[in-house]
């Protein structure tokens, strides 16, 4: 695993946050290769809005992205680590972190978690719930 990438999920949520911090004091090793991952929401095929407001919420969601890449690779710099940051688009996020930890032979995915109960996981999925459930590499979640 020291020479497979770890894929860490990234958003701008605390759990995000709390899932880097505890990754870096617990788990990281000197010189593992770390990609930071995130999975911005879709609006292309949301019928209900005017292509004007689509092309709007996707102008916010380009804006906010490269806000969060600022923001992540200047937390992972102050962690003394370079990271990659990448940007999976997809309607599923679960899927496309367990597609893109595939793609690069991750060696472990690590992400945070919302803590939803069994009922509300049940009817409105969890990102990370597919991701345990569906990645070929060991899973570690980090819960608040």
């Amino acid at each position: 695993m020291a020479d497979s990438p770890v894929v860490l999920a990234v958003d701008g949520s605390e759990h995000a946050d709390y899932a880097f911090d505890w990754f870096m004091k617990n788990f990281y090793k000197s010189g593992q290769k770390i990609i930071l991952l995130h999975c911005p929401e879709l609006y292309l095929y949301d019928f209900n809005m005017s292509p004007g407001r689509v092309t709007e919420m996707q102008k916010e969601v380009a804006d906010k992205t490269n806000a969060l890449k600022e923001k992540w690779l200047a937390k992972a710099s102050a962690a003394g680590i370079q990271a990659e940051f990448k940007v999976e688009y997809s309607e599923k996020p679960g899927h496309a972190i367990v597609d893109v930890a595939s793609n690069v032979g991750a060696g472990c995915i690590v992400t945070g978690t919302r803590g939803l109960g069994k009922v509300r996981r049940t009817f409105l999925g969890s990102v990370s719930d597919h991701v345990l459930h569906h990645a070929h590499c060991p899973v570690l979640i980090c819960r608040t």
